[in-house]
């Protein structure tokens, strides 16, 4: 393998300050978990994670006191991102989330297991419906369960308008099929049991998200269950598309524990984020595992000690996961 650049160098050495920067800033610990565009949260993610801790000293017996879990991704397998909170949380009592830009999909599906969530300026969740590719679709970008939903009530709103049509023009019958022919041909394009498919997964990942909200976020609410419950609600249902952008204000609205970063906090974790697109672009961490697909940076820095710099941590994640 050749030697880095002496900009991959650069890049590194900023990207480990701006990481240092911000855990002196915060004296805790952070995990950051980076994905560039086209790199998907996989269940893949979970050994890398849960070996980044491990590295640092943390165990089941003896979890960490506190925890950053520095969050930038667009999302991917709910299951992957259930799995990965899960084995993050085994490893600390208390975790704050930060999200400095967005954390969107799945992402937000993790920032469930936080005790708060602290977002930057600008910085945003999105609802955690399903958006699926399936196998050999000409269609990456997938068809949204939100869409679905939105088709659904546009049928039925069709058929009302038609029939009120109807009955101003006095015809005998105000009846009409435009909803069902709407849904018929609806169920032709996405199939039958993909549409199924996509209302099964919606409901495994709104119990996922029960299960994170209860056990770690409201857990010390009395009414943990019906908060909880509230906030699937919204997170679920009360968004338009997969793609709404799910601000502080909104986050307020709809009962997370959200917390807006201080001007300096955010800046400090935007320039980490900048910092990691810095060396993605110098190649030097994210490697492309196809023409389309990269790999995320994960890695823990520890409050007390330096460990391995990025380059070293980027290579050994590598090893493990090239193809």
């Amino acid at each position: 393998m050749p030697a880095p650049s002496p900009a991959a160098i650069q890049a590194i050495d900023r990207l480990d300050a701006a990481c240092r920067a911000l855990v002196s800033f915060r004296r805790r610990a952070v995990l950051v978990m980076y994905y560039p565009e086209n790199a998907n949260v996989t269940e893949l993610d979970i050994k890398d994670a849960y070996r980044e801790l491990r590295s640092g000293g943390a165990k089941k017996e003896k979890p960490l006191s506190t925890l950053d879990l520095l969050l930038h991704t667009n999302g991917g397998d709910p299951v992957a991102g259930y799995r990965i909170a899960q084995t993050i949380r085994s490893l600390c009592r208390t975790m704050d989330v930060l999200v400095p830009e967005y954390a969107y999909s799945a992402g937000t599906l993790m920032s469930f297991s936080g005790d708060d969530i602290r977002l930057g300026d600008y910085a945003g969740l999105s609802p955690i419906d399903i958006t699926i590719s399936e196998p050999g679709s000409p269609k990456p970008e997938g068809v949204q369960l939100a869409g679905v939903d939105s088709f659904l009530e546009f049928a039925q709103g069709a058929r009302k308008d038609v029939e009120k049509i109807l009955k101003e023009l006095d015809r005998n019958s105000a009846c009409s099929s435009v909803d069902s022919d709407l849904l018929v041909q609806m169920v032709k394009e996405v199939g039958a049991l993909t549409v199924g498919k996509y209302y099964r997964e919606r409901t495994v990942t709104g119990h996922y998200a029960q299960l994170l909200l209860e056990n770690y976020m409201f857990k010390r609410e009395s009414d943990c269950r019906s908060r909880a419950g509230g906030v699937i609600g919204h997170f679920l249902f009360g968004a338009p598309s997969h793609d709404f952008h799910v601000d502080y204000n909104l986050c307020k609205a709809w009962h997370l524990k959200i917390t807006q970063m201080p001007t300096s906090e955010s800046d400090l974790t935007k320039d980490v984020v900048e910092q990691l697109r810095a060396c993605t672009r110098n190649n030097v961490i994210c490697s492309r595992l196809t023409a389309r697909v990269r790999m995320p940076f994960i890695r823990f820095y520890s409050l007390t000690q330096r460990r391995r710099n990025a380059r070293t941590a980027q290579k050994k994640s590598r090893r493990t996961r090239n193809p």
